[in-house]
């Protein structure tokens, strides 16, 4: 007698327990994956704050070392802010040589504000962000009738930050301040130089950082902000 082989294959329910399990496990991996470009593209935007900060930091550095104390306007604290309607719109430094202006973060992330509003520096038309100027006179920290200089020519700009167009983000000034920390009259001082920077995004941002995760407005994705300090001297 012949005996009858014995049906092979899966079952309904061993199928259904397959799919089911490589469902999961393609799930996981997906939530991996986004998790994972979540962080790629913070770090990469903190990278860029970072890389941006210690650029800037070696061109102030070594502008004020080409610089005599005497010749750097408000010598003692020569951050000058120009407001408008009880808000920060700008700010600048005046070396004597060398200048450098910019317009805060809170200015240009308002399009309205960044195109027409006052108290904030252009050139050829367009809002700053943060750039050195060429003023040997320090015409820019010369105020007349209480107004400073706010159009400033083209060949006269190097940008340390990229200008903001559209409704793009990009990575601006959020804070600004430079003291000097030796005595007056001496050519040859040390200067206490801080500077933040972070995307220019303000409503992401809450006390100088990111908002939680938790909060509606937060972006984990490209929110970035850091504070940079150094002691720079001049030369006499």
């Amino acid at each position: 007698m012949h005996q009858r082989r014995a049906n092979s294959g899966f079952t309904l329910v061993e199928l259904m327990l397959a799919m089911a399990f490589v469902s999961v496990l393609l799930l996981s991996v997906a939530m991996v994956a986004v998790q994972a470009g979540k962080i790629y593209n913070r770090g990469t935007v903190m990278k860029t704050v970072n890389q941006s900060g210690r650029t800037i930091s070696d061109v102030i550095r070594r502008d004020f070392l080409q610089s005599s104390a005497t010749k750097i306007v408000n010598s003692a604290n020569p951050v000058i802010l120009v407001r408008e309607s009880g808000s920060v719109r700008s700010g600048r430094v005046c070396l004597g040589q060398y200048s450098y202006v910019w317009n805060m973060a809170s200015a240009i992330d308002d399009p309205v504000i960044r195109r027409s509003g006052s108290g904030v520096v252009r050139s050829n038309g367009q809002a700053i962000n943060l750039a050195r100027i060429l003023d040997e006179d320090a015409a820019l920290c010369q105020s007349t009738s209480g107004s400073y200089p706010m159009d400033i020519e083209p060949e006269r700009v190097t940008h340390l930050l990229r200008p903001i167009d559209g409704t793009d983000v990009a990575i601006a000034v959020h804070d600004f301040t430079a003291s000097r920390v030796t005595s007056a009259n001496n050519s040859e001082a040390l200067y206490k130089v801080s500077f933040t920077l972070g995307t220019s995004a303000v409503a992401e941002l809450q006390d100088m950082a990111c908002k939680p995760p938790e909060d509606n407005e937060a972006n984990f994705n490209f929110c970035a902000i850091n504070n940079f300090e150094m002691i720079v001297r001049t030369n006499g």
